[in-house]
């Protein structure tokens, strides 16, 4: 069995690579830290904002007897003594640390490190490109709670031109067979057609459709990307029109679940948290566990 070198692009992830880190993080979430953890540093380079993902790998550390440092999108203000490229700074922060995390506003920002990297890296966000270890956790959640990723049905609901979430969790499906994907959007925020291709290509049994209407009569997953939070992007006519609430899920199939990637804003009614059919808060857990499984399999430790 071969390990995983970088968690760049889900792209470049197998489905047995994905089963491995479900079959891995459901461990660690079972039994909790393994017996002789190994002492290692995680680096934390964020230069856009996060709470899930930077707190979620920082105690993934924490938890399997690693420490973590920080460094936050401050980094690069006018206030620095003098300016530095960021290939400079990962030049020297790789020799500080195990793996490097890294959170970017540019989409080409992995293509631009890779050159100058040794150590591991994890992409925790790269402009309106990727988020791979939320769709891990995405993963995870959904087949823990349906017993299988093959035969879905999936609705992917929310701002699919630039919501990373959507883009990734794409990727990820496209391992796996005789999946369904219903994309739901306003026309002018459309899932970029590069996504939609690939996932295609890598399965051409898969099915997808793109409609602008929220019908979720048949379905497993209905998985709500939101909206960013610019409120001038769009407006709240639309933003009502894809918002789940209680009228929204009168139409659910009994056994269907949501989830978001959080943070939510305004896509998900508090009013749905009660009811068996939300699962997000879940998903946010697994996030820990599939960091803490995506950190041993980087460091190559026995789980």
């Amino acid at each position: 069995m071969t390990t995983l070198k970088n968690i760049i692009s889900i792209e470049n992830i197998s489905r047995s690579d994905i089963e491995r880190l479900i079959r891995s993080a459901n461990r660690l979430r079972e039994n909790g830290i393994p017996k002789r953890p190994k002492n290692f540093i995680l680096g934390l380079l964020f230069f856009q904002e996060s709470t899930r993902t930077q707190i979620g790998f920082q105690t993934a550390a924490y938890r399997l007897g690693g420490q973590a440092f920080t460094l936050k999108e401050t980094k690069f203000t006018q206030y620095m003594s003098s300016a530095e490229s960021i290939e400079d700074t990962v030049r020297v922060l790789q020799s500080y640390a195990d793996i490097l995390c890294i959170r970017h506003s540019d989409s080409a920002i992995f293509s631009k490190l890779t050159p100058y990297t040794q150590k591991p890296l994890v992409n925790c966000g790269n402009g309106n490109d990727e988020h791979p270890t939320q769709a891990l956790t995405d993963l995870m959640t959904i087949y823990n709670l349906i017993g299988k990723l093959d035969g879905l049905k999936i609705s992917i609901i929310g701002n699919l031109q630039a919501m990373r979430t959507s883009h990734s969790l794409m990727l990820g499906l496209a391992n796996f067979k005789n999946i369904s994907v219903t994309l739901i959007s306003p026309r002018q925020l459309k899932m970029p057609k590069c996504y939609i291709d690939k996932f295609r290509q890598k399965n051409p049994n898969n099915k997808v459709q793109e409609t602008e209407i929220m019908d979720f009569k048949k379905g497993d997953i209905i998985y709500v990307s939101g909206f960013p939070a610019k409120p001038s992007a769009v407006s709240t006519k639309i933003r009502r029109k894809y918002q789940i609430n209680k009228k929204t899920v009168e139409q659910l199939p009994h056994n269907s679940f949501i989830l978001n990637p959080l943070p939510r804003e305004d896509e998900i009614s508090t009013e749905i948290d009660s009811t068996p059919f939300a699962k997000y808060f879940v998903q946010s857990e697994n996030g820990l566990y599939m960091r803490m499984a995506i950190v041993t399999e980087l460091l190559h430790v026995d789980k």
